[in-house]
């Protein structure tokens, strides 16, 4: 399983995240890439932002560093229990928090946060 599908796996598996999201016809809460407009919020849209090589060795990757964004759709903009829940799952599988960002689409209020962590070119 590459580090996209666990994110996925684990935030969409996740009863005390998926509690606090409406979900849409399909029973989804949690999004790769960009959401369709789900029509109920919040939910939270994922995407891999960079996958980069940090550590080579004889021309050979060993170690790369992937940074993961996340971000937590709302109407009202409250979305501080969901950002715990989030970053609770986030630093159980390994991430550090890089940076955060809040702004409004429209009318929708989204929370950004980017998570990095440096894994093996394998998994």
């Amino acid at each position: 399983m590459n580090i996209k599908e666990k994110v996925y796996r684990t935030l969409s598996t996740s009863r005390e995240l998926t509690s606090l999201l409406a979900r849409d016809r399909r029973g989804r809460c949690v999004y790769p890439g960009i959401s369709p407009n789900a029509g109920s919020y919040p939910i939270i849209v994922y995407n891999v932002i960079s996958d980069v090589p940090v550590l080579t060795a004889d021309g050979i990757e060993m170690e790369r560093r992937v940074t993961m964004r996340l971000q937590i759709l709302t109407k009202d903009g409250h979305y501080e229990h969901i950002y715990d829940a989030m970053n609770k799952i986030m630093k159980g599988l390994g991430f550090m928090r890089r940076q955060s960002l809040e702004m409004a689409e429209r009318e929708v209020f989204v929370f950004c946060v980017d998570y990095v962590i440096g894994i093996g070119v394998d998994e």
